[in-house]
């Protein structure tokens, strides 16, 4: 109630007040100006008494409604900071539960390396060991002799120790690098997926391509360790790309070397599984012949993997007389034709069945080593949805800005 209303109320007291005064002696002949005024007093007083009180009351009930607003306004505060601390302890939780899972993701990945690590110095090793041993026994024929076949190694052995030297130190300096060509959808050649090569650099940063190296890496038994240090490269992008382009996957090769590597095989398996998230980024493709060639003990292997999610590619295909059925159930999902093939005039399947005869098993047919426009129209006339090849793309460094990544 604003001070003007106070002071109405109180004008109206007195003048309720005064007309008591004036009206009384009228009414009652006893009462006199003194006693009428003496009345008139009283009234005031008591319209005064009674303004008081309600004054009191009014002022008592809004200091307890106050007091009760700032009472929910604390209990809002106290629950408010309750909630706020559960979920900072939750919060608390998760991180210390995602560095806990990143920290034995790091642990598992170094694991791993150091094997691959180990398995190159060891095997580079005992390479190099043998070539020193040979022109060590040199030494002890007659110097005729010793030319005559120290030209005929040198020519071989000589070649075969830098490359294995090469490999050797690239892997101790980080020079293993992991390059990625496209797989494109056709027409539009929008970028889907990507497949994962391995190049390795000497010290003056001189690529040295896999047919420089392969022979010797699968006579020396160094494939399997580069096959598996490059799906651990391929790892890194993924993790470094997180949840953008969610679609993109990536193809890594597996040797028939690296299934059959007791030493390290297991130990991928039991990786793949305590990091299940990469089956929707992770492709492992095999070639045809290794496909046909698969062990009991690798099948079950390959298939717990694919029960946790994980899909298979088959490449390299020579002969397209393929029991689908049996390669879809054993968690299959692409299948990489070369184009030559597929335009063969005298391939069992016609091109035009092709395509409906892989989707009918769940399998996604890509086209690859298309080379030429002459070719893509050709494809294309066939209706095939993906391709790969140098025309859309050659294999270019992950790091690579122009990556569609």
């Amino acid at each position: 109630m604003t001070l003007l209303a106070h002071i109405l109320i109180g004008a109206t007291y007195a003048l309720i007040a005064a007309f008591v005064a004036f009206v009384l002696p009228g009414v009652f002949e006893t009462i006199k100006g003194t006693g009428a005024l003496i009345s008139g007093g009283v009234v005031f007083l008591a319209g005064l008494q009674l303004h008081t009180m309600y004054i009191w009351k009014f002022g008592k009930e809004d200091m307890t409604n106050r007091l009760l607003a700032l009472h929910q306004d604390y209990q809002v505060s106290i629950d408010n900071i309750e909630e706020t601390r559960v979920e900072l302890e939750t919060l608390r939780e998760k991180i210390y539960l995602a560095d806990s899972q990143q920290n034995t993701e790091i642990i598992s990945e170094m694991h791993v390396l150091q094997t691959l690590l180990n398995q190159v110095i060891e095997k580079s090793g005992k390479s190099l060991e043998e070539r020193i041993n040979i022109e060590g026994v040199l030494g002890g024929q007659e110097k005729s002799n010793k030319v005559e076949l120290q030209q005929k190694l040198d020519k071989k052995e000589r070649s075969d120790g830098e490359v294995l030297n090469i490999m050797h130190h690239a892997l101790e300096g980080n020079r293993v690098d992991l390059y990625l060509q496209p797989v494109v959808a056709l027409p539009s050649r929008r970028v889907i997926h990507y497949e994962a090569y391995s190049r390795v650099r000497d010290e003056d940063d001189n690529v040295i391509f896999p047919s420089q190296y392969l022979k010797l890496a699968e006579d020396s038994g160094l494939v399997g360790t580069l096959d598996n240090l490059l799906l651990f490269r391929c790892i890194q992008v993924i993790r470094r790309l997180g949840p953008r382009r969610p679609d993109l996957r990536f193809f890594c090769n597996i040797s028939t070397v690296s299934l059959n590597d007791k030493e390290f095989f297991p130990q991928f398996i039991d990786f793949m599984m305590e990091n299940h998230e990469l089956s929707d980024r992770l492709i492992f493709e095999f070639s045809q012949k290794d496909v046909l060639r698969h062990t009991a003990l690798v099948e079950r292997s390959l298939a717990t993997l694919g029960r946790r999610g994980f899909r298979f590619s088959m490449d390299r295909i020579l002969d397209l007389n393929i029991d689908l059925a049996d390669l879809s159930s054993r968690y299959f999902r692409y299948a990489k034709v070369d184009a030559k093939l597929i335009l063969d005039k005298e391939a069992d399947i016609h091109p035009d069945d092709l395509k409906e005869t892989f989707s009918r098993y769940d399998l996604d047919l890509i086209v690859e080593k298309i080379e030429t426009d002459q070719t893509i129209v050709e494809i294309l006339d066939y209706g095939m949805d993906y391709g790969q090849g140098y025309l859309f793309g050659e294999p270019r460094l992950s790091s690579d800005t122009r990556l569609d990544l």
